[in-house]
């Protein structure tokens, strides 16, 4: 009975002295330091060096301790992760490692905000397949939504659209981000190129509302721009929308070289010849649509990302 007694005590004590230690953090976790970019790659070549043919075991222990050990902490400006280090170490060693490539230049871009490796171990992976369209359509992607840098990320898209086994939204993915960026006019032009290469139904009838949305927002533009100059040159808000002709017309001879290229084909030639009415909205000085109803999906015709 003395003997059950102790146990049960022991085991009493054993519990409480758990849920007491396990109120305190006895160990702190090593800090994994960012790095410089130039100091990653060293990292990454001289480890290859002395691998002594066992890149694979080394990769597989590189991609244990990243799995235990990665921070969650954002990294500072100009500098790299720690993950990313390991990540390039990996794919050096093992370059096949597609995995490494697409999943960890998601995982350090959201769980350390790294966007410079993110890019670096992304523009690696094209390197290494520079024919595949995924590598190609990722980087796009991380400069749009990581760096917020439609200018570099349109002509990228547009890349990886035309490869081999590339999906047919891709090229109007491209489009929408060239538009995004500003360049309407590059844009449109794009996009009539594009339109008689393609085959599919659906990518057509998007590819047709981009036009006609990009020719509305180009047309939208070219009033506002002449009433801005019309009120800097007179001082005043114009009687008449009207008025503000002489200042539109050298903007609507851009549209029209486009539409004089395109003679062969009727439906470019009927998408760009496409008119819209607009008035003038004196309160608050800017240009409106006369039919919002009918134009309200050419306003909203926007980034347009395929998961």
């Amino acid at each position: 009975m003395a003997k059950l007694i102790l146990s049960i005590l022991i085991l009493v004590v054993a519990i409480l002295g758990k849920v007491f230690f396990q109120q305190f953090s006895w160990v702190t976790p090593a800090l994994s330091p960012n790095l410089k970019p130039i100091l990653a790659s060293y990292q990454s070549s001289a480890v290859e060096r002395y691998a002594l043919g066992f890149n694979n075991l080394i990769g597989a222990s590189i991609w244990v301790q990243l799995l235990q050990n990665s921070d969650h902490r954002p990294v500072k400006e100009n500098e790299v992760s720690w993950e990313y280090a390991q990540l390039d170490t990996l794919t050096t060693l093992d370059p096949n490692n597609t995995r490494a490539y697409s999943f960890g230049a998601i995982f350090i871009s959201t769980l350390r905000r790294d966007k410079i490796g993110g890019k670096l171990l992304i523009e690696k992976w094209t390197k290494k397949e520079p024919h595949y369209w995924r590598p190609w359509y990722l980087l796009g992607i991380h400069y749009a939504l990581e760096m917020k840098d439609y200018v570099a990320a349109s002509p990228v898209i547009l890349k990886a659209s035309k490869m081999k086994a590339a999906p047919d939204w891709l090229s109007s993915l491209g489009i929408r981000l060239m538009s995004e960026s500003g360049k309407l006019y590059p844009a449109l032009k794009t996009s009539v190129e594009l339109l008689p290469q393609l085959q599919n139904k659906e990518a057509i009838e998007r590819l047709t509302l981009r036009i006609r949305s990009l020719n509305y927002r180009i047309q939208k533009n070219q009033w506002q721009e002449a009433l801005g100059n019309y009120v800097k040159t007179k001082r005043t808000l114009p009687t008449t929308l009207m008025d503000l002709k002489p200042y539109v017309e050298p903007s609507i001879r851009e549209l029209s070289s486009i539409l004089e290229t395109e003679k062969g084909n009727d439906l470019i030639q009927s998408l760009l010849s496409e008119k819209f009415d607009f008035e003038l909205e004196r309160k608050t000085k800017q240009i409106k649509s006369t039919t919002p109803q009918q134009t309200e999906l050419l306003e909203k015709v926007g980034i347009f990302l395929n998961h």
